[in-house]
């Protein structure tokens, strides 16, 4: 904490200094043209983003479109202390790892959640978002259980669709790159009825043969990449004070073999089967209702989201124990939230309360490894563990700011949530060659668990131009049970958990040409999710770990021209086993010491575009005993085109250097993209 202290006086003392120096040099300069400032619903009310005490990362429909982020793996690279990586074989399949908090491997939930237009994903194998059509996407860094619950213990992804109006829009675009790389979307919103009801239509395809060299003889590349979404939204107003937003959507993707290769050098080649693959349908739809008078503002959220999944992959390169993976199952999430919360007050009491109801289904019909076990038995065996698990959710939770004195706010948040749930239990060992079962386990268990989730919040209106906040928040992930465990009794392991100070500070300078916000944290995890392997098919869970981490974000956005915009962003953090065997004082995985993103674009008015990027990324252990680790490394890429009033074009670079790196080595080694050269162009009407 001492550590943490000096920090923040340091940052505050610079801060106060360039303030006053900005004042004093352009104080009575003319304002010709500043930042936009951006409205947020980061505490499900809307507030400009500055004046919301919480660490956020913003992107709009423009920095989306500008910075070419298509997916949440692209947004994740710009985030700070945020990473996205693969700690599984599966393609599509990514754990995320913010501030020192890992995945948690069987719940299979990351500790930062989705939520598009309130449609969550937070398991590994439901985390690769599309984004298209999106109006924002704002990024809380921090647990935001409070508000959120359901395994938002460290952060929270909330996607924001674009909702159709009175004008009509329509755009398309085409993308076309090398490794015979593909890809056609368009949009077209407009009225049905005008000022009454709206409709928004969306549409991606895209395919890639990949850039990773299949030494198989019947296969040319085993990376592909195929993928099909369709979305629709539905927005009607009856009347003034009520509004109703539907929306529905699928995605259809087909993955080949991911690019994992045997461990050694980086190459651009592996002898792969050609049968491999990771293919997953989704079905998401969510009806928004929203009432308002006077007083209060009460809105209903309801989703559905319903998944499949088709994975196999032979593992025979890797000269593992194990030589088949198989993956197939299917889940539901239906959701109910009610809130009830007070009219927009500039400087009056705030208030938020509300319900939370889900109901959630994953049922592997085939989950299994087939074993190497020829030489000692004749034979190969197979284990399987086809398992069924529900959970069931409910929460209340309520959130109130009071004004204490002139520009000083307290704000004080709980959520009481219970967890339920089910597992029905089967694994069955089995020869490979005759299909003779050799054994055979199962049972069937219920648990619960329960949580009080506060949060406190102190923040402080310096003036127009700076604020600065302090807060203490509890994070929170329900337990589960071991689906590869014989064992009944030790099959449950219990919730992991941890204490979250955060002081930041959001300032503006320059006429609102810079933006400059810190946020300072220290994170107390305890009961940690871990588990071993010790020997084939045995899996071992528990909570033994406890662990600290401790760091630094900062984000800053410029415009010193006009039609020029830079972007800074660096996440530094300290993370260390306290108490984990002989792990004790290692770093956790997946958990580089820094994460660094720049950026620099100008717009001229003529319609040139040009726009440069580096994203950094500081050493990154992938073992407990911090044995395997990926060097420090950045990647450049660079953007330029042309912008007319109803077509654009542009052509851009990414890994311009042409870097060789791991983007991975969880598992074996995944390789990360060389240099792809490529061009779009879009079309308005």
């Amino acid at each position: 904490m001492s550590l943490l202290k000096t920090y923040f006086s340091k940052v505050l003392f610079t801060g106060m200094v360039l303030m006053f120096f900005s004042n004093f040099v352009y104080g009575k300069e003319k304002k010709i043209f500043e930042l936009e400032s951006i409205t947020v619903t980061a505490d499900k009310r809307e507030e400009k983003i500055q004046e919301v005490p919480m660490a956020i990362t913003v992107f709009t429909e423009t920095d989306i479109e500008d910075a070419g982020i298509e997916t949440i793996s692209d947004l994740v690279d710009m985030i700070p202390n945020l990473t996205l990586d693969s700690m599984s074989m599966q393609p599509g399949s990514n754990a995320v790892s913010f501030r020192g908090i890992c995945p948690s491997m069987f719940t299979g939930k990351n500790p930062v959640v989705i939520y598009v237009d309130g449609i969550s994903s937070d398991n590994k194998t439901d985390y690769n978002i599309d984004l298209f059509d999106i109006e924002r996407v704002e990024v809380l860094r921090g647990p935001q259980g409070t508000l959120y619950g359901k395994n938002a213990i460290g952060g929270v992804i909330n996607v924001i669709t674009k909702k159709p109006g009175d004008t009509y829009e329509s755009k398309t675009f085409i993308e076309v790159a090398e490794n015979k790389t593909y890809g056609i979307k368009g949009v077209i919103n407009g009225p049905i009825i005008k000022d009454k009801l709206f409709l928004g239509l969306s549409g991606k395809y895209y395919e890639t043969k990949g850039f990773m060299k299949n030494d198989h003889p019947d296969q040319d590349y085993f990376d592909s990449v195929e993928m099909r979404i369709a979305k629709t939204v539905l927005k009607w107003l009856p009347s003034d004070q009520l509004e109703v937003n539907l929306h529905a959507g699928i995605a259809l993707r087909e993955n080949g073999a991911g690019t994992m290769i045997s461990s050694g050098q980086i190459r651009y080649h592996e002898d792969r089967d050609p049968d491999d693959k990771s293919d997953s349908d989704s079905f998401s739809s969510a009806m928004n209702v929203r009432y308002q008078n006077e007083f209060a503002e009460f809105t209903s959220i309801t989703t559905y989201k319903d998944t499949e999944l088709d994975y196999q992959t032979s593992t025979s390169y890797l000269n593992a124990s194990y030589i088949y993976f198989t993956n197939m199952s299917d889940s539901y999430v239906f959701t109910q939230e009610f809130r009830i919360q007070s009219r927009k007050k500039d400087n009056g009491l705030k208030w938020l309360g509300g319900i939370y109801y889900s109901d959630e289904n994953l049922n592997f019909h085939d989950y299994s490894v087939v074993y190497d076990t020829e030489t000692f038995f004749g034979y190969n065996m197979k284990y399987n563990w086809p398992y069924d698990l529900d959970e069931e959710t409910t929460a209340i939770f309520g959130q109130i700011t009071v004004p204490l004195v002139s520009s000083l706010n307290f704000t004080a948040g709980l959520r009481y949530e219970q967890i339920s749930k089910k597992m029905r239990y089967r694994h069955y060992n089995t020869r490979t060659d005759t299909g003779e079962q050799l054994s055979a386990v199962k049972w069937n268990r219920d648990d619960d668990w329960n949580a009080l989730l506060p949060r406190g919040i102190l923040s402080w209106n310096m003036n127009k131009d700076s604020m600065f906040y302090a807060s203490v928040a509890q994070g929170y992930l329900a337990g589960g049970m071991n689906f590869n465990s014989d064992d009944r009794e030790t099959a449950k392991f219990d919730e992991q958990t941890s204490l979250n100070y955060e002081i930041g500070a959001k300032t503006a300078w320059l006429g609102n040409r810079l933006f400059l916000n810190a946020a300072l944290f220290y994170i107390d995890i305890k009961d940690m999710h871990v588990y071993s392997n010790p020997e084939p098919g045995i899996f071992i869970t528990s909570n033994a770990a406890k662990a600290h981490s401790q760091g630094i974000e900062i984000e800053a956005k410029a415009q010193p021209l006009q039609g020029m915009d830079i972007a800074a962003s660096l996440g530094w953090i300290d993370s260390e086993f306290d108490d984990y065997g002989d792990y004790t004082g290692k770093t956790p995985t997946i958990t580089p010491v820094y994460t660094l993103n720049l950026s620099a674009q100008y717009r001229h008015a003529s319609g040139i575009f040009v726009r440069g990027e580096m994203q950094g990324y500081g050493k990154t252990y992938y073992d407990e005993a911090n044995t395997t680790k990926r060097d420090p490394y950045q990647l450049y890429n660079a953007k330029i085109g042309y912008e007319a009033s109803s077509w654009d074009v542009y052509f851009y670079v990414n890994n311009l250097l042409d870097k060789e790196y791991f983007s991975s080595l969880c598992y074996g080694a995944y390789i990360g993209k060389p240099r792809t050269i490529g061009m779009i162009a879009s079309m308005r009407f």
